[in-house]
């Protein structure tokens, strides 16, 4: 993908207004109202702070090697009220750096850029058991019409610009076989396109 940092943060301010329902959806898929979250990626900061506010026991952490990505996340934290529960890691997906089951839940928003199956398995590998890894793009199935309206435009736009790809619900269940994870996850369109891996 282009690592363009400015236009990846002026996407995730504009989705703001959808986190909520994208968290919303996470906590009810999983059951989870505690534990941790790794919110991981370019797209990442925006799921974690959302959840936080709604599970206070839940203690999160938003990985991605871009400090301007990082720093929208912390005042996102910040403006929500949970920073103190919202840790971040300067650090690539390669996830060989995180022990296994170390994480009730994985969030990876727009991973389609940038997604194989290393890390796809790594998903796995940190789940633990019972966990929810919740990895593709799209807006959720709960974020209304009326959200999604207003910023729909300017997201294609700004998604073409940093190369987006097109990827099939083939494509996704092809990724699920290579990482080795027949059997612990399933390829979603409800929202969007998904992978939903389990712990």
């Amino acid at each position: 993908m282009n690592r363009e940092e400015g236009l990846i943060v002026e996407i995730n301010r504009l989705w703001e207004p959808v986190y909520p329902y994208m968290a919303a959806y996470l906590l009810a898929a999983s059951g989870r109202s505690g534990g941790a979250l790794l919110d991981l990626g370019p797209f990442a900061g925006g799921i974690a702070p959302a959840a936080a506010a709604r599970a206070p026991g839940l203690r999160c952490v938003v990985r991605d090697e871009g400090p301007e990505v990082l720093a929208w996340a912390r005042d996102l934290a910040e403006r929500a009220g949970v920073a103190d529960r919202v840790s971040l890691v300067r650090a690539g997906p390669d996830l060989s750096d995180v022990a296994d089951a170390a994480y009730d839940l994985v969030a990876v928003r727009g991973a389609f850029f940038f997604l194989d199956a290393d890390l796809l398995a790594a998903v796995g590998r940190v789940l633990r058991p019972g966990g929810l890894g919740w990895v593709g793009g799209g807006y959720g199935p709960l974020t209304p019409a009326g959200v999604i309206g207003p910023i729909a435009d300017r997201s294609r736009e700004l998604n073409a610009r940093l190369g987006k790809r097109r990827v099939s619900e083939g494509e996704a269940a092809a990724l699920v076989r290579a990482a080795g994870l027949e059997g612990r996850a399933r390829v979603s369109a409800d929202g969007g396109l998904w992978i939903e891996v389990h712990g």
